[in-house]
């Protein structure tokens, strides 16, 4: 049985003699999503210090997000219509994760304070009641990912079991970082212990988004099935690719 593609399974069939100058698209963009599953996971995991972050956030951005989302609408080009929409909507989210981190949050938080020392709270009340605002807005924003990231796992199950797989493990992710913002303490301090706990399964989620991008790659140069995805739809039959 031929191996399916996540780019194979969404694509319409190529016509007899015709020659398609789309690349494979979803190789490039999810390696971006790897990338940042990976450096954000060792961070939260506290694996890694990452001190303020802003280094990090040059890679969310660039590659996570501007990458991730041209790929998506090249894919899109190509006719793979699921893997141009996860490829655009978490470009998307890592452009915002980049927005909230390097602006929104601190301007979230400033507000906060300063609202609360226009009542009387003391420097170190009204500083918790800022951090207090960031997680509550970092949870009200995974949430609603949360219902996009379901939508997602629950259309994979048409793809193979590596796809599944990595959105299943994002799930669980958004799933304990929910918990962990929206959960946090009076003075904005969420659980270390659920955390970590994320930090550990979004490494998880980049090796296994790692190894879907080896398995695209490798599999189409060549030409055989090196990497197995494990396709669920056996009715599918993978389409040739041209190099």
């Amino acid at each position: 049985m031929a191996e399916v593609s996540l780019h194979a399974a969404q694509s319409p069939p190529v016509p007899t003699g015709s020659t398609s100058h789309i690349g494979h698209a979803t190789a490039v963009g999810a390696a971006g999503f790897a990338w940042c599953s990976l450096i954000l996971g060792l961070h939260t995991a506290g694996v890694i210090d990452a001190a303020d972050g802003t280094i990090v956030l040059a890679g969310t951005f660039f590659y996570g997000g501007i990458v991730q989302l041209v790929a998506g609408f090249f894919a899109l080009a190509a006719g793979a219509t699921f893997a141009a929409s996860f490829l655009t909507a978490y470009g998307a989210f890592w452009l915002g994760y980049t927005v909230i981190e390097f602006w929104a949050a601190p301007h979230i938080a400033g507000n906060a304070a300063a609202a609360a020392k226009a009542h009387g709270a003391t420097a170190e009340a009204a500083a918790a009641q800022g951090g207090h605002a960031v997680m509550q807005s970092l949870g009200l924003f995974l949430l609603a990912w949360l219902v996009v990231t379901l939508v997602f796992a629950v259309a994979s199950l048409g793809t193979n079991a590596v796809t599944v797989t990595a959105f299943a493990l994002l799930t669980l992710t958004i799933v304990l970082l929910v918990i962990a913002y929206l959960g946090a303490s009076s003075a904005g301090v969420p659980s270390d212990s659920v955390l970590h706990t994320a930090g550990y399964v979004e490494i998880a989620l980049a090796a296994v988004a790692f190894y879907l991008v080896l398995a695209e790659l490798t599999n189409e140069v060549r030409g055989r099935t090196v990497f197995p995805l494990f396709a669920l739809n056996r009715g599918q039959q993978a389409v040739p690719q041209t190099a």
